[in-house]
């Protein structure tokens, strides 16, 4: 490993969990989301927490435990995507802006700066309660710039760094989602997903908007009308078209 990789890569301090997590270190380069798999397959205890120990990117992933069936239960991505909305508009600037792009994309300043993925036991039917399901989350914070680079030089694709938030750490931001994911999958399972989507919709990236977007090999327009009992988009076109959340099961819908 060079010095430059080294340097963006470490991290000085270790976050501080809430009590109900156990926290997993793992080291720079072991998939997070891949352990958590591999983990609830085994019978992992839930709020397992897995995080990588780098400083250039959050990468971390989440064990769960749904008590209702998985049509009901794929909200929890939306709950993430809220958790980590809030968590960033806690600790960026104020003129940061922090959106979602349905279904699982996290936008900083109109830039993909990560986004979240959900996985189930493989072969559950949506009307089946499933033994687990993993929840990961992706942030970039800082990266090395190469050659004659810039900041922004791809208006699509953003670091935190580089939109007015270098002082945050990848600790920081770990603390901060783990506390208000605790909060709002706690909100979840007691009132349902409506506090959930009109919330997560007050970031909604195109809500009450014209949208065009590729979803599970197809493209898709219309206007943004809101979500469905399911966490679902309703576009309207000549009619209303729902399109589902399930799609997501079969993975993100971003590429970093």
């Amino acid at each position: 490993m060079d010095e430059a990789t080294r340097r963006l890569l470490e991290v000085t301090e270790k976050p501080i969990f809430p009590p109900l997590y156990d926290g997993v270190k793992l080291p720079a380069g072991e998939d997070a989301f891949e352990a958590a798999l591999a983990a609830a397959r085994q019978g992992a205890d839930p709020a397992t927490l897995f995080w990588e120990d780098r400083g250039d990117r959050v990468e971390l992933a989440i064990v769960l435990q749904p008590e209702q069936s998985l049509a009901q239960a794929l909200p929890v991505l939306h709950v993430g995507m809220i958790s980590i909305g809030d968590a960033l508009g806690a600790i960026v600037p104020p003129q940061v802006a922090v959106m979602f792009g349905w279904p699982d994309r996290v936008e900083v300043n109109g830039g993909l700066a990560g986004g979240l993925r959900l996985a189930a036991p493989e072969g559950c039917a949506l009307d089946t309660v499933p033994d687990w399901l993993v929840l990961g989350l992706t942030i970039l914070v800082k990266r090395e710039l190469i050659g004659g680079e810039e900041p922004g030089m791809d208006p699509t694709r953003t670091v935190l760094h580089e939109e007015g938030c270098g002082e945050l750490t990848v600790p920081d931001i770990l603390e901060a989602f783990s506390r208000h994911f605790l909060l709002w999958v706690s909100r979840f399972g007691e009132e349902g997903l409506r506090p959930v989507a009109a919330h997560w919709l007050e970031r909604g990236s195109g809500y009450k908007e014209s949208v065009a977007l590729s979803y599970a090999g197809e493209q898709h327009a219309g206007i943004f009308t809101g979500l469905d009992d399911s966490g679902g988009m309703l576009l309207q076109t000549e009619t209303v078209e729902t399109l589902p959340l399930s799609a997501v099961l079969a993975g993100p819908s971003w590429v970093l």
